[in-house]
């Protein structure tokens, strides 16, 4: 429960980030995000909201609908053992 409570956090932490500004120069962390909660430098609709299913378990309530959720796949490849000459 304590591992779901955490993960809940950090989704809503970063779909609160989304649009803001970052100083890379400084710290790239969601805590550190520029300018105030409510303020993003990207316009999103605050005003048509849905829950967010951020994975099978976890849903966030009151996001966006302009915050989608896409799965991309690995496009990692399988190239079997090689020996440290080949």
């Amino acid at each position: 429960m304590e591992e779901k409570a955490a993960a809940l956090h950090t989704v809503e932490s970063a779909v609160q980030a989304l649009g803001r500004g970052f100083d890379v120069t400084f710290d790239s962390r969601l805590l550190y995000c520029k300018g105030l909660a409510e303020s993003r430098i990207v316009e999103v609709d605050e005003e048509h909201t849905r829950d967010f299913v951020a994975f099978d378990d976890l849903v966030v309530a009151n996001v966006s609908r302009d915050i989608r959720r896409v799965q991309v796949k690995s496009r990692r490849e399988a190239s079997g053992i090689r020996s440290f000459h080949e």
